[in-house]
């Protein structure tokens, strides 16, 4: 056993604090597909509910907070590239819509086709079925439409 104590030393940096250079091992990786996906979501979901003024799509009632969420007309697991991000199959709805009942697809056909009309509805369908290739310049297109485009740019994008 020891008879004096040992002396503590305090934790040494590697580099300052103000130092300009990066530490060792960090580099400028490039974005991934699943990084550039999350970032479009987070631009995508409030834009389309401050559209909707955060009025739920199915149910017509005022949603707020984690009650608001942004949900697909066309279920987003079977929709495709195209689909998930095009703002007439993209609405507000409750969390009770589009978790629990499940999105409520019948009411949310409904009113598609009472806000789009039936021939812009089958539109969608239509371009359900034509596959993309959904790449890391897709998405930071769309970020970039998403962030500083209109409507009409962003459905043109998908569409075409």
């Amino acid at each position: 056993m020891r008879k004096t104590p040992l002396k503590r030393t305090g934790w040494k940096r590697k580099h300052s604090v103000s130092s300009p250079h990066k530490p060792r091992g960090a580099k400028n990786k490039p974005q991934s597909i699943s990084t550039l996906k999350k970032k479009l979501w987070l631009v995508v979901a409030p834009r389309i509910k401050e559209r909707d003024k955060y009025i739920c799509y199915t149910s017509y009632q005022k949603v707020e907070g984690s009650n608001a969420h942004c949900g697909h007309g066309i279920a987003s697991s079977i929709c495709g590239g195209r689909l998930r991000y095009h703002p007439k199959n993209l609405h507000c709805q409750s969390y009770n819509e589009n978790i629990n009942a499940g999105g409520n697809g019948g009411e949310y056909y409904r009113h598609q086709v009472k806000d789009y009309g039936q021939k812009e509805v089958d539109k969608l369908y239509v371009l359900k079925e034509k596959y993309i290739k959904v790449d890391k310049i897709y998405y930071k297109t769309l970020i970039e439409l998403y962030t500083n485009g209109s409507w009409e740019d962003i459905e043109n994008y998908l569409e075409n």
